[in-house]
């Protein structure tokens, strides 16, 4: 899946933008506020229906204007514009033929691993974060995941209901189907992240950023049940039976499940740099794509905002490496260019802002 083209209508700061993108890697820079984000997020959302940096789609709309639409072209010839006006949902048209809003079927068919900003410190990050990077590379791998999950939701929101009516006589029946459902998503979770571990013993991508980070070879990643998994999760449910009637929430379980990483045992949060977590949050979404493409045969495309940031310019070479060798599609932004200034493979764009409006130039 390759992007050849994107159009842009009245999104965020740009009131009308056509530029075709390299098959390989595409690196948008400039200043802060200049727009650059706005380009991965304009890919994304047309990939997905959503924005990484807004739950409401509403602020994707140019300021004064009622609409946005955003117009993805890929190599094949396939197209998909999405259509979000004030208010209302996003609507999607692939190929200019029948209209839809059904974006499963857009997310499942067309794949993408995004690293955002805050997910660069993967070993600081709050739970959730770790929880959305298992669910959504769950997704492509496990066709029983997003049921499992939506079942999940649904439990936890009928029980902490009870809890907050006082209506203690159903709370033993949600109990039971939270334990009934808690090896499934432990299966699916303990499986995955065995698997990633795998990766970070054996993988290729794994060999080239060793060369100059031998604590990598150390690397590896625990699973967090939500809850202490040495317990029977029915006697966590009924020690935190008080605890969850004063918050009127279920503390501990599935829906609070993550992962940990670790560095020869230790916790990678108390000994790594920044820079150092910014190349494992690298190395873990490479891994992701690499598992998409082994369980779907649909070849993910890269989206990396604010790369630079932290990354020193021999790590930044030993990425480009991988990315070049295995013909990964790439876009990414920057505020400078210089770790990537002499490659011939990476196609430079400079963001500028004027006035109310931004601009992208290709070099």
């Amino acid at each position: 899946m390759i992007i050849k083209e994107i159009k842009l209508d009245c999104f965020r700061s740009y009131e009308f933008l056509e530029i075709p993108l390299n098959k390989g890697i595409n690196l948008f820079y400039g200043d802060n506020g200049s727009g650059k984000s706005s380009i991965i997020e304009s890919i994304y959302f047309s990939l997905t229906g959503k924005s990484f940096r807004t739950n409401d789609t509403n602020n994707l709309i140019q300021k004064n204007k009622n609409q946005t639409q955003t117009l993805i072209v890929f190599e094949d010839g396939n197209t998909i514009k999405i259509t979000k006006k004030s208010d209302n949902r996003s609507q999607i048209s692939q190929n200019r033929g029948e209209k839809s809003r059904n974006f499963t079927k857009l997310v499942k068919k067309h794949p993408n691993c995004l690293i955002e900003n805050k997910e660069f410190f993967f070993t600081t990050s709050n739970p959730e974060q770790k929880r959305s990077f298992l669910n959504k590379t769950l997704f492509y791998v496990e066709q029983a995941e997003t049921i499992l999950l939506n079942e999940v939701k649904k439990i936890t929101s009928q029980r902490a209901g009870c809890l907050k009516n006082k209506d203690y006589s159903q709370i033993k029946y949600w109990d039971e189907k939270l334990i009934e459902i808690e090896p499934k998503i432990y299966s699916l979770n303990i499986n995955l992240c065995n698997k990633i571990n795998n990766y970070l013993k054996d993988s290729p991508l794994v060999k080239i950023f060793e060369e100059k980070n031998p604590w990598i070879k150390e690397l590896s990643i625990k699973y967090d049940r939500g809850y202490n998994g040495l317990s029977n999760y029915s006697d966590v449910l009924s020690k935190n039976f008080e605890k969850d009637c004063i918050l009127k929430r279920t503390t501990e379980g599935p829906h609070k499940r993550s992962f940990n990483i670790y560095i020869n045992n230790t916790d990678a949060s108390e000994t790594l740099s920044r820079g150092q977590q910014k190349i494992i949050s690298i190395i873990f979404h490479l891994i992701q794509r690499e598992i998409i493409i082994e369980h779907t045969n649909l070849t993910p495309i890269l989206l990396m905002d604010d790369i630079s940031s932290e990354l020193d310019k021999e790590n930044a070479n030993l990425m480009l490496k991988y990315l070049i060798n295995n013909s990964v599609q790439t876009i990414m932004t920057s505020i400078n260019f210089s770790h990537f200034a002499n490659h011939n493979d990476v196609v430079l764009f400079h963001v500028e802002h004027n006035g109310e409006c931004s601009n992208v130039k290709r070099l």
